[in-house]
């Protein structure tokens, strides 16, 4: 008897068929181990016709769960795309705007977590990593996007000032970035490191562009209690000061 046959041997009829009709999903022996113990229980034909039903409603229910998981995404992104898109026939409302830009920083948060967990793991455990100004400019994000989040979603001016903070250094990084890719000659070195391609740069640039164009609107300004003086020096003084990061850097 095999592990496949002592596993299996619980399932119910509709699952030893799922796995017999998916031969590409599973192991040769898994698929013998499921024809061996279907043959074993010498079902009727009613008794198959009634698997089959059971795991064509199984079938069913996962592509309608996929379905709907699918329209969700895209009616999220849609939302997105509508509240950062300057040329609009409607004004989404106030508080929709500042709900979704919420939701979308929360999970740009979470998965720039996920992404740098080993970096941090390395940080905190191995004995060989050093803290310096560069290491904290690189986790300073993971810092600022997630009170910026909270803060904005709570309507305080604070959290409107670190997420334009936050947008105008993307954005101009990412003009930066773009003209560095597009003026790069190719090298040898590609087939190893490939590029980033620009249009990359130009996706990134026209959604942190879009959305600090989005909170900058005066209707989403007036909430914060963001006046255009304190709009522009927030915005101007960064501009500058990210520009200047990214000439030295490159």
């Amino acid at each position: 008897m095999t592990d496949f046959t002592k596993r299996f041997a619980t399932f119910s009829n509709s699952e030893l068929l799922r796995i017999i009709d998916s031969p590409n999903d599973y192991q040769p022996l898994a698929i013998v181990a499921a024809q061996t113990i279907i043959a074993s229980r010498q079902l009727s034909d009613d008794d198959i016709e009634i698997a089959k039903a059971e795991l064509a409603a199984l079938v069913q229910e996962k592509e309608a769960k996929t379905k709907n998981l699918e329209n969700k995404v895209k009616n999220i992104g849609a939302s997105v795309l509508a509240i950062v898109n300057p040329i609009q026939t409607e004004t989404p409302s106030s508080d929709k705007i500042i709900k979704i830009i919420s939701i979308v920083f929360s999970g740009l948060f979470l998965f720039q977590l996920y992404k740098e967990l080993g970096m941090i793991s390395f940080m905190f455990t191995d004995s060989e990593a050093k803290w310096g100004s560069s290491m904290l400019l690189y986790f300073l994000p993971l810092l600022i996007v997630p009170i910026a989040t909270v803060l904005f979603f709570k309507r305080k001016k604070l959290g409107w000032t670190l997420l334009a903070i936050f947008l105008t250094y993307s954005t101009v990084n990412s003009i930066g970035l773009f003209i560095l890719t597009f003026n790069r000659h190719p090298s040898a070195l590609d087939a190893i490191f490939p590029q980033t391609s620009p249009i990359i740069h130009i996706l990134i640039l026209l959604f942190f562009g879009g959305t600090l164009w989005t909170i900058c609107r005066e209707h989403i300004r007036e909430i914060y209690f963001v006046d255009k003086k304190y709009l522009v020096t927030t915005i101007g003084v960064i501009a500058i000061i990210a520009a200047l990061t990214t000439y030295v850097l490159t």
